[in-house]
């Protein structure tokens, strides 16, 4: 029973960052402008994008605590619905985060499975930074390259888990938003320096992506000229034993 009560925390929360995340198509012109203004160099516009959502998230982190300035009711909705509401739009930043540096480096987030692998990244990464521990340990053992070879299904499955964990991690820590003042402040510069830590991070693992699918391509090219290979090698033989039966033949056509 306790255990579905909190897998419909983590879906609640799950459904209410999906709804509020910002369409494709502005993510995507977000990040060519972040790429305009770096000149181009990929690497530096992925900084200036971690850069712009931490603030983004700082300011999220300092809204959400304010209703604790309000005596009675405003203190609940700080420690409760306040909590779960900072994180709802903490999250926002940070998937959209990861899917512009997803775009950055070189991935397509158009397509739904790319979508939900960098909102997968985006939770793991929040709930690793905010917890320091790994949110996949049992199954992550290569830790970030794991996540790329998930089936869309173990995605999903894996997504509402982590997502639950963090939604009880943050009512368990949310009290301290109860406070007034001391709440908007300590919201604000959290999630400043969690957007960071998590920015760095999906930077780290989108590059060994990159690093395990040029390896894999590689490999691939390297098992296809060995078959290649072994498929023309008889042909070769083939074509040599004909030469050597012509050259007999016109050896005795001679003699």
């Amino acid at each position: 029973m306790k255990e579905a009560e909190d897998l419909s925390q983590g879906r609640k929360l799950l459904t209410a960052v999906e709804r509020i995340l910002s369409d494709t198509d502005s993510l995507i012109a977000l990040a060519e402008q972040h790429l305009r203004r770096a000149g181009g160099d990929k690497r530096e516009a992925s900084e200036e994008v971690v850069r712009s959502f931490s603030n983004r998230a700082a300011i999220a982190g300092g809204l959400a605590a304010a209703p604790a300035l309000i005596p009675g009711a405003g203190t609940l909705v700080a420690a409760l619905g306040g909590a779960l509401a900072d994180m709802g739009f903490l999250l926002k930043y940070e998937v959209e985060m990861a899917l512009i540096l997803s775009y950055l480096h070189g991935f397509d987030i158009r397509k739904d499975e790319e979508r939900q692998l960098a909102f997968l990244l985006a939770s793991v990464s929040t709930y690793d930074a905010k917890s320091g521990e790994n949110a996949l340990v049992d199954l992550a053992k290569a830790e970030g390259v794991a996540i790329w070879k998930y089936a869309p299904r173990e995605v999903s499955k894996h997504l509402v888990s982590v997502m639950t964990k963090i939604a009880l991690l943050q009512l368990s820590k949310g009290l301290v938003r109860a406070l007034p003042l001391v709440g908007i402040a300590v919201g604000s510069s959290m999630n400043k320096v969690l957007t960071k830590r998590v920015g760095e991070r999906c930077i780290r693992d989108l590059q060994k992506r990159r690093e395990f699918l040029g390896a894999e391509a590689t490999r691939k090219e390297q098992e296809e000229d060995v078959v290649e290979a072994r498929v023309r090698q008889p042909a070769k033989k083939k074509s040599a034993a004909r030469k050597s039966t012509a050259k007999k033949s016109a050896a005795g056509r001679k003699s």
